[in-house]
Parts: structure tokens; C-alpha cells; sequence
């Protein structure tokens, strides 16, 4: 977690995302998700190049997949 921490702030020094979540498994240790939310109207496939500066730093530590996925409803709340 230390790690992916360290890495998301250094990767995103040249973007400024509209802001960053990271969750951790709760059964799972090890398990988590870092998600990355962005304001823009144009959409990478395979992600922002912060995104993707990430992905090459947890490759070698055994990351499994990654999604880039495009908000379609939000509910404020009030």
C-alpha cells in the first residue's frame, strides 16, 4: 500500500486528477483498487499517462488488471 501510495503522488505531479481514491480488500489482504477520477471530454483506452506510469510501477509487484471506465450517472447529495 506504501508503495502505491508513494507511486500515485509522484505520478501525478504533471496531471492533476479531480481527485484519487484508494480501497483496500476487506477479506483479501493485499487486495486493492486505486481509483483515479478525471474531468475531461476526451478518454484514453487504456487510461491517462498517470494511469499508466502507475500500471508500469506495480506490474513488477504482481498487479492483475486495470479498467478504464467512463461515469455515465452521479446522484449529489444535497
Amino acid at each position: 500500500m506504501e508503495i502505491l501510495l508513494e507511486t500515485a503522488a509522484l505520478a501525478s505531479k504533471n496531471e492533476q486528477p479531480q481527485s484519487s481514491l484508494v480501497y483496500s480488500h476487506c477479506s483479501a489482504p493485499g487486495g486493492f483498487s486505486l481509483i483515479l477520477v478525471w474531468d475531461t471530454a476526451v478518454v484514453p483506452i487504456l487510461g491517462s499517462d498517470t494511469a499508466m506510469l502507475i500500471l508500469d510501477g506495480l506490474k513488477p509487484l504482481g498487479l492483475l488488471d486495470h479498467t478504464v471506465m467512463i461515469e455515465r450517472w452521479r446522484k449529489e447529495r444535497i
